[in-house]
């Protein structure tokens, strides 16, 4: 297909997503949305190369670096010290949901399936080549294909949920004048009070400079994570850079939002991550869908009532909470564009947006990066050694 033939089939998808999330108060999100129309495009027998026919398959992996480090700009060490219970609640839920796959969706299922699908429910396409890996290797094509399988539908399952959960939260947050008033003005407030040791002109504050300078801060993160040898991811990486830099002054606050790039952003990175549904089929998903119900469904319902539980204990709000939980289902970048979308359908005006925004996106994106990025690699490193 020629190139812009396929990019503009890309771009219309997602445009019906976003107008679905503005029509629906975000109930039907624009990733959601956009995968659901994908996927339907592949089973009416429609090219599959569509992706790499608009030429960017693989962008989205590269500007995923550059987004989340523009995520971490909305962070100061402050706030990420208070992140302490977004990180508790997301991967103690998740972790309590993975013991119920395996001890209770075992008796269902088998224990092979079990365990083939737990580590994958936490959420990691990291997760999936681990144990992919280690079940071609011993002759075990199914359980291979029902990882992959379960990557590409519990996404279905956990951002409803989620979006659900984060417009209930929405709703609890605006009821209190307080709240916004907090949440409007915490970078303002912060960027007035605290002395940074850069102090850049303004002309370092453009839009391709922003952009120039959070490349820079993936290029580092990079780096460093190979140091590592991948121990600490490079997304954990990315952000932690996205903090640091945006502490000492290199970056400045809130840089995504000022590049005016967010919106293609998205696009290129969802079309990239949801371009393997091209090679899923209606047989695929009858001949697994007992396994994959009681995987999501175990999963999910246990990870919902220990992150209630949790959000009793820390005091934050039960439907949040939830939400915190369930984000292992989709993490890093769809974490970003849902609840930036519950936040602009809710916010009534520039004020109220702005709080949400800012009460959302970091607790959010930081418990998808906390299940996804860590917990789930660690759990599938574990579990392989079970089958």
């Amino acid at each position: 297909m020629t190139a812009i033939y396929a990019f503009t089939i890309i771009l219309a998808i997602f445009a019906i997503g976003d107008i679905s999330s503005s029509k629906t108060n975000a109930l039907l999100s624009q990733a959601l949305v956009g995968a659901v129309l994908l996927l339907a495009y592949y089973w009416l027998g429609l090219p599959n190369t569509l992706v790499e026919d608009a030429g960017i398959d693989k962008i989205g992996f590269v500007i995923s670096g550059i987004l989340i480090a523009g995520v971490g700009t909305t962070i100061n060490f402050k706030e990420l010290i208070r992140q302490w219970k977004t990180i508790t609640i997301a991967v103690v839920s998740v972790v309590v949901g993975v013991m119920g796959i395996v001890l209770i969706g075992g008796m269902i299922i088998g224990k092979e399936q079990a365990i083939a699908g737990a580590p994958i429910f936490a959420g990691s396409i990291s997760a999936v080549i681990i144990m992919s890996e280690h079940f071609n290797a011993n002759g075990m094509e199914y359980l291979s294909a029902l990882c992959s399988m379960l990557l590409t539908v519990q996404t279905f399952v956990g951002l409803p949920l989620s979006t659900i959960m984060m417009r209930k939260a929405s709703v609890d947050f605006l009821k209190d004048r307080k709240n916004i008033e907090l949440y409007a003005t915490i970078n303002d407030r912060q960027e007035n009070t605290t002395k940074k040791l850069l102090n850049l002109p303004s002309e370092m504050s453009t839009g391709i400079v922003i952009l120039a300078k959070l490349a820079i801060a993936a290029s580092i993160a990079n780096v460093l994570s190979g140091l590592t040898n991948g121990t600490i991811h490079y997304m954990v990486m990315s952000l932690f850079m996205g903090v640091l830099l945006t502490a000492i002054g290199f970056l400045d606050e809130n840089s995504m939002n000022k590049t005016g790039c967010s919106g293609l952003f998205m696009v290129l990175i969802l079309a990239g991550l949801f371009k393997s549904f091209a090679y899923i089929s209606p047989k695929d998903v009858l001949g697994m869908i007992v396994p994959l119900v009681v995987i999501l469904g175990v999963g999910s319902i246990l990870t919902g009532i220990m992150a209630f539980i949790l959000a009793k204990v820390t005091k934050v709000n039960s439907y949040l909470a939830i939400a915190l939980g369930l984000t292992c289902m989709y993490g890093f970048p769809t974490t970003l564009f849902i609840s930036e979308d519950v936040a602009k359908a809710y916010g009534k005006n520039e004020e109220e947006h702005t709080a949400l925004r800012n009460y959302l996106v970091p607790k959010v994106v930081t418990a998808g990066i906390a299940t996804v990025t860590i917990a789930s690699v660690i759990i599938a490193s574990f579990a392989i050694k079970f089958i």
